[in-house]
This record gives C-alpha cells, structure tokens and sequence, in this order.
C-alpha cells in the first residue's frame, strides 16, 4: 500500500521529535523527493539492427554491411564456428545505440570501421529509431514512427556527449527512472569520499550479461554500491531513489561531522601541548629579565625616542601620500590651463582670419562665377547671413564676448596651477624635514642604545615575552567553529532514512520471496538440478542452498553464475509480468554462454530453458551469441539465427 506523502512527513518528524516544517527543510536542502508509486512495465523489444562501414588493416578488409530485420520477441542466435568473427561486436553496437556511449568492450578497430549504424526498437509497440553517423565526428536522430509512417524527430545530436546526454534522458523517462545517488569513500583518508550518480548507462547493464560474472545484477563492480538499488528498482519498489539520496545525504552529513569531531579534537590536543611548550619558554624569559639590573632612565629615553620615531615615521609617511595626491591634482590642473590657452589662441587665430575675410566684397561666386546682386548684398548686411553661402556671420561683439570668456578660464586655470604648484612645493619641503628629523631621531637611539650596559639583552626579553605573550593567547583562544552541522539535521536524515528503509522493506520483501522462488526454478530449467532453495537480500546477494548444503552466489562456479543470473533476470521479469509492477525492459542479451560452461549438455540445458522462458513469456526478447554447436541450433531456429560457418565472419 502506498505510504502518502503527509504520513511520511509525519512519520519522520515524529522518529525525530522535530515539525514537519523542518522536515520540509532538510528534505530541500539535500533535494530527497519522495517517490512513493511503484515502477510500471514498459517493454522494449528489438525490431532491426543495421551498421556499415569500411574494414581495414585485416586480410578482408574493404566495405562491409550488417542488417538484420524482421525482430521479434522469443530466442535469437549470434553464432559463428570460431571466435573473433563479430559475434560480440553485434551485441556491443546495440548497447552503443541504446546507451548512448560505447562500453570498454566494443574494441577500438571496430569502432572505427562503423561509419554508419541504425537500431530500431519498439516502446510498448511504438516503434522508435536512432541512427547514427561517425564518420566526421559523430551525429544522428532519435526519431518515432507512427503507425501511418510518420515521423517525428525527438532529438538530434553532434557529439558524444550530446549522445549519451539524449538516450540517458530518454529511456528515463521511457522507464520512469530516477538517477541513484551513493556514497563512495575514496579511501585516501577517513574524511574523504564523494556523492557519485548512476543513470542510464548503469540501468541498461541489466539487459547485457557478458563474460564477466562478478555481480548478479548489472555490470558494475560490488564496490560501486549501486547493485542492491538498482535490483530494486527493477522489481519496481517504490521508494528506492528516494532511499538512496537520503542514504547519501546521511553519509555526506555524517562524515563531515565527524571529520569536524576529530578536528577538534586533534586541535585540542595540539593546543594543550602548543600551550605547555609557550609557558615554559615564557617562565624561562621572565625569570632571565628578572635577574638583569635595571637601566631606568635609559629605558624611559628610548620609550620616548621610540615614540617619536614612530609618530615622525606616521608624518613622513603622510607626507608622501600628500605629495602623490599634490601631483597628481597639480597635472590635471596644469592639463586644463594648457587647454585653455589653446583655445584662446585658437578663438584669437579665428578673429584675425574672420576680420580679413569680413573684409571681402566678392562680385562672383568663387565656385560658378555666378555674379552676386545687388539684392543680395543688402540682404547680407540686413540679416548677416552671407550673400555666397547664405550662412550667418558671425559679428565682432560674439567673438569678443567668448575672448573675455576664454581669458578668465585661462587666468582660473593659472591660478589653479600656481595653488597646486606652491602646495606641492610645501609638501616635498615638509617631507624633507620629516625625513630629516626620523633620521635624527634614529641617530639618537642608536647612541642611547650603545650606552646601555644589559638594555640591549633585556629589550631582547622583552619583546621575547611579548611575543609568547601574544602566542600564548593565540595558542589557548578556540575559535568559534565554522559551517557547523545543525545539531538536528543528521537526526533527520536518520529519521528519513530509517521511515524509507521501512517503506522499501514492506514492498520489496514480498517481491523478493516470489523472485527467489522463480529464480529457483528457472535455475534447475539451466541444468542446476542440485538447487533446492535460494534468497534473493536485499541487498542484491544470493544464498543458496545446493547438494543440500548452504552455499552463495559468489562460491559457485562462474558456469552456474551465468545460469544465476539469466535466472534472476527471469524471475524479475516474470514476476513484475504477473505484478503489473517492475522496470526491466524485457531485452536481454547474453555474450559466449558457452565459454563458461563444463560440458555441452549444460549448455544444451540452459538454452533449451531459455528457449522454453522465451514461449512462456510472450513480450520477452532474448539474444544468445555463441559458438555454433547443436545445443544452439536445435533450440532456436534458422530464420532466428545468423550464422558463420567455415572460418566466415558475421559481418
């Protein structure tokens, strides 16, 4: 039964004894969102694999091309009488198309041969496509088809990343995942570690089961701590994402509480050390200076001339801060007295020139030799506009007015500059005296400081005290620590944890007793006729029981690995089928079966039980890539295989 979201607030304020407004808070901060609906089947399903390209550096190199339609649910074949003949390479293209980035598997030679691949797929029977080019750099499309043939583009993109960003976004959504937050620890140091996000690229590891049988669920190694959240969120357990970035907050919380913790705590220690250390140097000092005659007067003449030196010091210091700021005011009003002449100059120049051209009675124009009336003449000497160009003119009284003007900011300026110039001039005067008198003040001390008998060691202990002083403050002062943790945020992400711990429990352990039952039988349908019993935790391990002892997944052979985990795919398919709950696509693909099995017979076992799986369960696709052998071929059939025979290469 689904928790609502109000008693699951209520839930954890009362765990912690705080409201549930505080609740609300920590939950914003470290962005844990409840997720209480349980996942629903979506099936994906296989529909046509295509690639091309260009061999080359290999005997048969030159243009190749792969296609293979007509996709269904059931049993399909990758099969080849020898290895290295692109059995893996097929289903590494699938998992490049559907993941959106290559895995390390796909090698690098026929990474760089495919310059073009199409995979087309369907979503609860909405068929979608994504294709790709590599040639230069990489892009593509993920499009939808519609049952009349149309097309709709969903995305585009230009680059890997771009890729890998689109088919992540996609198939989460397509699935209703959330990404998974976990904890790592660096192990460089105990307060180190980091919050690392698993998406797509992770999820997708549930459908590819290579040769590498380290974990029952996924690819991921145990130590990314991903396998138990990602098994339940496959069962489509409500509450898993929101457990595990609950469980990372708590983490990341708690170890940097405890990291402040010992912080403090060395910094105690090595502050009560630091501080034993200063008091006996400091002892030492005091009982030195105490045992030294005394030089009173001395002393208060080089207090005194200290003082002064200090103070006279200041002035000097003042002095050349004045003299800057005397310099730089007296070259900004130097510039403005420099400007002003020139436009004075410049007006003066302007009515010389007026006057001599004012002075003009031209009969023709000095463009067309147009000859000037009579008329116009008047009119010129009417309204001063110019009998040529009909401007106006400028009368004598104007220019004279703006003369007067222009020589009283050239007097202004003058002045201005002649000020700054006298202050600047006092200024450079004063630091010469002020120099004068620290150099003679210091003249003073060094001769009061030559007459001195035991001044000069006591001045040394004395400033030696005042030091370890200063230090010994310093050394015992604890400062008010810094980002504190609030003292009830870790209690409620306890709290959090815990109420959602019990909501995940509630759902998945019904889930995981049907899974475990399925997993049995679907294991001693491979041939593992010796298991009578298994336990599927939750925390993504398996215990066994076999030949009537007890036993686990990571003690058995990597043959009945591979079974396992095939199993309890199955099982988590087949029961999420008869639930309407879970998240696994319902695609699986299974890399060289046979290059962990003992015998042929097991072989033979384990495909005939997936082939009798295959019929049972109608939506479920899967894909075996094998060496060809008659446990293979007389378990699926022709047109549901591709085959290479006599040394021949798949593609």
């Amino acid at each position: 039964m689904v928790k609502p979201h109000g008693d699951w607030l209520e839930a954890i304020a009362a765990r912690a004894k705080v409201g549930i407004a505080r609740v609300e808070a920590v939950l914003a901060t470290h962005g844990i969102v409840p997720a209480p609906v349980p996942g629903t089947p979506r099936r994906l399903m296989l529909l046509e694999i295509s690639f091309s390209g260009v061999k080359d550096g290999v005997i048969d190199g030159g243009p190749f091309e792969f296609q293979w339609t007509g996709l269904g649910p059931g049993l399909w074949g990758m099969l080849t009488d020898q290895n290295l003949r692109g059995k893996t390479s097929i289903l590494e293209v699938v998992r490049w198309l559907i993941r959106g980035r290559p895995s390390s598997n796909l090698q690098d030679d026929v990474r760089r041969w495919i310059h073009k691949a199409r995979l087309r797929f369907s979503l609860d029977a909405i068929a979608h496509e994504v294709s790709l080019e590599t040639k230069d750099g990489i892009k593509g499309n993920l499009i939808c088809l519609g049952p009349d043939a149309s097309v709709a583009v969903l995305a585009s993109f230009a680059t890997e990343r771009e890729f890998e960003a689109i088919m992540a976004d996609f198939f989460l959504r397509a699935f209703n995942m959330d990404m998974l937050t976990t904890w790592r620890d660096s192990g460089e140091s105990e307060e180190s570690g980091q919050a690392v996000t698993h998406g797509w690229a992770s999820f997708s590891g549930a459908m590819f089961i290579g040769t590498s049988y380290e974990v029952l669920l996924g690819d991921l190694p145990v130590a990314a701590g991903v396998n138990p959240r990602l098994m339940q969120m496959y069962l489509g357990v409500p509450w898993v994402s929101t457990l595990a970035v609950a469980k990372t907050a708590q983490q990341s919380v708690q170890k940097t509480a405890e990291f402040k913790m010992r912080r403090s705590r060395h910094a105690a220690t090595a502050r009560e050390a630091r501080t034993a250390q200063i008091t006996d140097q400091l002892q030492a000092r005091r009982h030195e200076l105490s045992r030294l005659p005394s030089d009173r007067h001395l002393r208060e003449q080089l207090s005194s001339l200290t003082k002064d030196y200090a103070e006279m010091k200041r002035r000097e210091q003042a002095f050349q801060q004045r003299i800057e700021r005397d310099f730089s005011a007296r070259t900004q009003v130097e510039a403005a007295y420099q400007e002003n002449r020139r436009d004075l100059q410049a007006h003066l120049d302007s009515m010389a020139a007026g006057a001599v051209f004012r002075m003009l009675d031209p009969t023709y124009c000095p463009r067309c030799d147009h000859s000037i009336s009579e008329s116009r003449k008047k009119q010129e000497k009417a309204t001063h506009a110019c009998a040529v160009c009909g401007e106006s003119i400028a009368t004598s009284e104007d220019a004279e007015v703006l003369r007067a003007e222009l020589e009283e900011r050239v007097k202004a300026s003058k002045t201005a500059y002649d000020k700054a110039t006298i202050s600047l001039q006092a200024a450079e005067h004063a630091l010469i005296e002020a120099q004068n008198a620290v150099a003679a003040i210091q003249d003073e001390l060094e001769e009061t400081t030559s007459r001195l008998g035991t001044f000069s060691r006591r001045q040394e202990l004395l400033t030696a005290i005042a030091t370890l002083e200063g230090r010994l403050e310093e050394a015992t002062f604890e400062a008010a620590p810094e980002d504190e943790v609030e003292a009830d945020e870790l209690p409620i992400l306890n709290a959090i944890v815990d109420e959602t711990d019990a909501l995940v429990k509630e759902h998945r352990e019904d889930l995981l007793k049907d899974v475990s039952s399925r997993l049995v039988e679907f294991a001693r349908r491979f041939g593992m006729h010796s298991l009578s019993g298994a336990s599927l935790k939750g925390n993504a391990t398996l215990s066994l029981t076999k030949g009537g002892g007890a036993t686990s997944y990571s003690k058995v052979t990597d043959g009945e690995k591979l079974r396992l985990k095939v199993a309890t795919v199955l099982a988590m398919i087949e029961v999420a089928e008869k639930r309407k709950v879970g998240r696994h696509p319902g695609l699986l693909m299974i890399d060289s079966p046979g290059a962990q099995e003992v015998s042929p017979d097991d072989l033979d076992q384990l495909v005939a039980g997936l082939e009798s799986v295959s019929a049972t369960i109608p939506h479920i696709q899967v894909f075996v890539s094998s060496r060809t052998s008659a446990a293979i071929t007389e378990h699926i059939l022709a047109e549901r295989r591709r085959e290479a025979l006599h040394g021949g290469f798949l593609w």
